[in-house]
């Protein structure tokens, strides 16, 4: 079911058109999150971290990992208008929202929590690498917030893309329903599509 109706993207693109473009946002901030990730991962290897630290920081990168397959399948459902693979991928990004807002409390956590200087030091290892310091310091640096920003944005761009991919797999629906109403995959019970004239086709 369609919790938010919309019939254009920004008000003047077709929903086929906003589903891609919010997914190439979607790739685009996965690609950066994760490769900042897993770039962290592999200097951290071989410096010490506390386990959570550790547990906080493969969660991270594995959800935005996932924001670029996912948004990988979200560019193919805007360009190939397929309404039962629409309606998969709307329930897929509404699943990864969850892991997204977990992802971005996890990053609050490690950024603003009080590490200890003992912890701090044992994870520089007294190197002079400006990166791995700022990789080991807790509190506001510029890779941190780099993270902040790109989970932050990723949050608010899957939750337009919820609504956009809910709304285009309606459409497509309903479009399916009016050529082939033995085909429609909503039943008319309970959405009542051919009742009206739909607004889109007007």
């Amino acid at each position: 079911m369609v919790l938010i109706r919309s019939r254009k993207f920004l008000g003047c693109l077709a929903l086929g058109t906003g589903v891609w473009i919010l997914a190439f946002f979607s790739l685009m901030l996965g690609v950066a999150g994760s490769v900042i990730g897993w770039l962290e991962i592999v200097i951290l290897n071989k410096h010490p971290l506390p386990l959570e630290d550790k547990v906080f920081l493969f969660i991270r990168t594995i959800v935005l990992s996932l924001l670029v397959l996912l948004s990988l399948i979200g560019l193919f459902v805007g360009l190939s208008k397929r309404p039962g693979l629409a309606f998969i991928y709307s329930k897929m990004v509404a699943s990864h929202y969850i892991l997204l807002l977990v992802s971005l409390a996890l990053t609050l956590v490690l950024t603003l929590r009080s590490v200890n200087d003992l912890a701090v030091d044992q994870c520089t290892n007294g190197t002079s690498n400006r990166m791995i310091i700022e990789f080991c310091s807790p509190g506001w640096s510029m890779v941190q917030g780099a993270l902040i920003c790109i989970v932050g944005a990723s949050v608010l761009v899957q939750l337009y893309a919820f609504v956009m991919a809910g709304n285009f797999a309606y459409r497509l629906d309903l479009e399916t329903a009016l050529v082939f109403p033995d085909a429609s995959s909503f039943r008319s019970d309970k959405f009542h599509p051919l009742e009206d004239k739909p607004l889109f086709l007007v």
